[in-house]
């Protein structure tokens, strides 16, 4: 076939249009179609004259077309054959398609419509007409970005590579930009400002400013392959954008920015960031189902309030697993562990936190929250954190379910005000104590803290509440109490190696405690005017162990190595049963008072009064090893107590001014009532059966 010649098919359809005809051009006899003014509507091609019609097609043969300037303004088709390389200017304002070229120089795609295809354009492409469509082509080393004005521009497997700007620049509404590969681009890979845009599928790399940048509103960011980019990963501004499935990785900034409202970030993987992985700036959004690794900075960074972090993974970040500034944030399936800071630190009010699966393993802690009015719902394995597994310092926290293990200093660890802890699972293992409450108001029920190398629960804040609790094998103390007006009860305390109950503060209340196989004592009072009610102290040192003063009502205490009371400072002892210890009760305090109660098989003395002016009343006490009742102290009041069976004398007393009355004292196997002091008066006792002398003044 010789150079211009013509194929031409005309066919008739029925309905009265026909198909394009076909014509073949070359590197000369173009230029009698083709011109700057356009597509010439009459033509000479190998001496025959042809009218152009829309949809005619025009082959290219294979050469080198150079000063090309052509504006296609026909709907018609440029197809290449071979290698054909066009030098020059196409300018596309009709909706025209482009197959298969080499173009060194630039495209413009300005009518609606155009197709351009397998094409290789070592320039700049500028696409301003609706509804165009690139595919398959290549643009190299262009000076400016590829340029979209349009609508509905549609750009799909294309390479673009070396661009002195941003790689695409979308200006037009709903342009869709696919499984492209940019790269090298002198700004971002893809710059969007365009409403309703998707970029789907991409790979953007070692691009000089951000791999996708997005200041419009709906955009979509999707499955896209974003790396060793010099800014960050994608930065969005727009509202309402989505952001989902997207792989970027080793970016000199944030992984990904999203500053827009009710942005949708999921199922994202994003690793070794310069920045923060993740950073979250627009209120309302949610980040869900992203894997967060090895950033340098935060894994996950939330600044907008009302925010959501849910089924996501944060591991082995340079600083916090999740860092949250914003209010209202709600965190949500977390998995936040090996963080060189916290797993999760949240500052903002009213945070959130629900079935966190792991924070654990973290330089710092597990969980740090400081906002106030915080959450914190079923949290589970917070373990082996180098500081507190969790920490709360925010006033009016709600904790409940939680499990703490071997972290660094606390399990848990509260400051603010008004705390709510419920239901701790297991506080073992820790460093320190496995609850530490410091705040004022704190509730702490339905807790177990066991094997804790320091105390099980320590309390320093005034009018805390602790119930339902188990305190077990804790190398310090069970519970140790240093804050005022605390009430504790329904709780036990077992094998600790100090104290079951330590108690430093005033007005505290016990009741109905059980304190069991501590190494020191069972319960120990330091602070003035506590009540102990209903508890039960067995086989520790002491049973209640008191130096200020105290009021123990309807209690037991046995098989205690030391005594079963041992108060030292003002006690009064009501309603007790006190029995099988060493010694029974030991009362150093003046004015201390034992009342009605029964004191009985202890292996020493019964009773010790050694303070001044106690009252011992209407007590049972009996069967002990030594005597029953003892009275140092000046000014003793002994009244209608039953002192029998004792391996001593049933009252014994060198009490100065004592008065002992209508006591009964019988078989006991030294005296039944011996009193040595001076001016002591002796009233209406029965002594009967004992083994020296019933009654005797010595």
């Amino acid at each position: 076939m010789k150079w211009g010649f013509i194929l031409f098919f005309g066919m008739t359809l029925l309905s009265g249009s026909s198909y394009g005809a076909d014509y073949i051009v070359d590197n000369t006899t173009y230029l009698q179609v083709f011109t700057p003014g356009g597509v010439q509507g009459t033509f000479t091609l190998n001496g025959t004259e042809h009218t152009l019609e829309d949809g005619d097609t025009f082959t290219f043969l294979e050469g080198i077309y150079d000063t090309v300037n052509m504006v296609i303004n026909r709907t018609i088709s440029l197809v290449a054959s071979g290698t054909v390389q066009l030098n020059g200017v196409i300018d596309a304002i009709a909706p025209s398609s482009i197959t298969g070229f080499s173009v060194n120089g630039t495209v413009n795609l300005r009518g609606n419509g155009c197709n351009l295809s397998s094409t290789n354009i070592t320039g700049t492409l500028n696409i301003t007409g609706n509804s165009s469509r690139v595919n398959d082509s290549r643009i190299l080393n262009p000076a400016s970005a590829v340029m979209v004005s349009g609508d509905n521009v549609t750009i799909t497997s294309s390479y673009i590579n070396g661009s002195a700007s941003h790689g695409i620049v979308v200006n037009g509404r709903n342009a869709r930009i696919q499984g492209n590969n940019i790269t090298n681009s002198n700004g971002s890979g893809i710059l969007i400002h365009g409403e309703g845009c998707l970029a789907e599928g991409n790979t953007i790399y070692l691009s000089g400013g951000d791999g996708v940048t997005s200041d419009a509103s709906g955009a979509s960011i999707i499955r896209n392959s974003i790396s060793f980019n010099s800014g960050d990963g994608i930065r969005s501004s727009g509202n309402n954008s989505v952001i989902t499935n997207n792989t970027v990785l080793r970016n000199n900034g944030t992984g990904i920015y999203s500053s827009g409202k009710n942005a949708t970030i999921n199922s994202n993987t994003v690793k070794y960031s310069g920045g923060d992985g993740i950073y979250v700036a627009g209120n309302g959004s949610t980040v869900q189902g992203c894997y967060v690794q090895n950033n340098t900075k935060n894994g996950i960074k939330i600044t907008g309030s009302g925010c959501t972090v849910s089924s996501s993974y944060t591991y082995y970040n340079g600083e916090n697993g999740i860092y949250s500034t914003g209010d209202n944030t709600s965190f949500r399936y977390v998995d936040s562990s090996f963080n060189a800071r916290n797993g999760i630190y949240s500052s903002g009010k009213n945070a959130s936190f629900f079935y966190i699966t792991s924070a654990s393993y973290n330089g710092e802690n597990g969980i740090l929250s400081t906002g106030p009015s915080a959450s914190m719902q079923i949290i589970l394995d917070v373990t082996s954190n180098s500081q507190n597994g969790v920490s709360s310092r925010g006033d009016n926290a709600y904790i409940w379910f939680v499990e703490v293990k071997k972290n660094g200093m606390n399990g848990i660890h509260s400051s603010g005000k008004n705390l709510y802890l419920s239901y701790v699972k297991n506080a073992t293992n820790n460093t320190l104590s496995g609850i530490n409450s410091t705040g004022i108001n704190a509730r702490i029920l339905d807790v177990t803290v066991n094997l804790n190398r320091g105390n099980g629960i320590y309390s320093s804040g005034y009018n805390t509440t602790i119930a339902y609790f188990e305190a077990i094998n804790n190398l310090g103390n069970g519970l140790w109490i240093s804050g005022g007006r605390s009430y504790i009860f329904e709780g036990n305390t077992t094998s600790n190696r100090q104290n079951g109950v330590k108690v430093n503060g005033p007005d505290a209340i016990l009741r109905s405690l059980n304190a069991t196989d501590n190494t020191a004592s069972g319960i120990a009072i330091y602070g003035k005017n506590a009540i102990i009610y209903n508890c039960t102290s067995m086989r520790n040192t002491d049973g209640v162990y008191g130096t200020a003063s105290f009021r123990m009502i309807l209690s037991r205490t046995s098989a205690n190595r030391n005594c079963g009371v041992n108060a030292r400072g003002t006690a009064t002892i009501e309603q007790c049963t006190v029995y099988g210890n060493r010694y029974g009760i030991y009362a150093g305090g003046a004015n201390s008072v034992i009342y009605s109660s029964s004191v009985s098989s202890n292996r020493g003395y019964g009773v010790y009064a050694a303070g001044s002016s106690a009252t011992i009343y209407r007590n049972t006490v009996q069967s002990n090893g030594g005597d029953g009742i003892t009275a140092r102290g000046s000014y003793a009041k002994i009244y209608y107590n039953t002192a029998n069976r004792n391996r001593g004398s049933g009252i014994s007393s060198s009490s100065y001014r004592a008065v002992i009355a209508y006591n009964r004292a019988s078989y006991n196997s030294y005296y039944g009532i011996y009193s040595s002091g001076k001016k002591t008066t002796l009233a209406k006792n029965s002594a009967t059966g004992n083994r020296k002398r019933n009654i005797r003044r010595g």
